[in-house]
């Protein structure tokens, strides 16, 4: 990459991780197989004590275009505010440790949006990976029921201009249903369209995500949740 493409990536892809040194690896390398050069990668470490530095550090050092920034653990919503903070790109997107990319993603999204200029964000897309009791998950307006994840908004699929996230205040930091209330101060302001392509593969059912603990009546970290 050049140094122009490294000070102004067309894409920041914010990877939130908290102790996932287990599950990164898949996230990481759908980011390196990408057919779309032109990002920047930001790995916001929520304060893990999983030795997941030791991982990562050796790794960023060998990509130009990747950063690893480290601070106590404050939640989802806030390693994804402080990434949104930190991208240098025109445009923003998010990418979950426990998922992954398909070598397409970046290249279909950003040449939706260059093609339809007037759209300010882009969400949707998924294929869902897990046992199908787990894509049932609590409904964020309707507490006690269930809804389908193919009704919800995926938080992680999220794609827009990095000044829209600013000017809307970012993600609300709550443990649960954060992309909902952010999506609901979006669609009143700026142009949103949910996209069919699914190039976002989402693992489901793993037993500590909030979806998993929130159906069994727990309490758990915040990684991975839809809205």
């Amino acid at each position: 990459m050049t140094l122009e493409e490294l000070m102004h990536p067309a894409v920041s892809v914010i990877l939130p991780v908290f102790n996932r040194r287990h599950l990164i690896g898949r996230a990481l390398a759908s980011v390196l197989r990408q057919s779309f050069s032109g990002y920047e990668l930001l790995i916001i470490d929520d304060g893990s004590s999983d030795g997941i530095e030791t991982l990562l550090l050796p790794t960023v050092a060998e990509h130009p275009n990747w950063r690893y920034l480290r601070h106590r653990n404050r939640g989802l919503s806030a390693a994804r505010n402080i990434g949104i903070q930190a991208a240098l790109g025109e445009w923003v997107t998010f990418l979950d440790a426990d998922d992954e990319y398909l070598p397409d993603h970046l290249s279909l999204r950003i040449a939706h949006l260059r093609s339809h200029p007037g759209l300010d964000l882009i969400h949707g897309g998924v294929e869902l990976c897990g046992p199908e009791e787990s894509f049932w998950v609590e409904d964020a307006f309707r507490p006690g029921e269930l809804i389908h994840l193919s009704e919800c908004t995926i938080g992680s699929t999220l794609f827009g201009r990095r000044s829209l996230f600013i000017e809307a205040g970012g993600f609300p930091l709550q443990s649960y249903s954060a992309e909902s209330e952010l999506m609901k101060r979006l669609e009143g302001r700026y142009r949103v369209e949910r996209v069919d392509d699914p190039t976002y593969r989402y693992y489901t059912g793993l037993p500590d995500s909030i979806c998993t603990i929130r159906k069994s009546g727990g309490r758990g970290i915040e990684e991975g949740a839809p809205e």
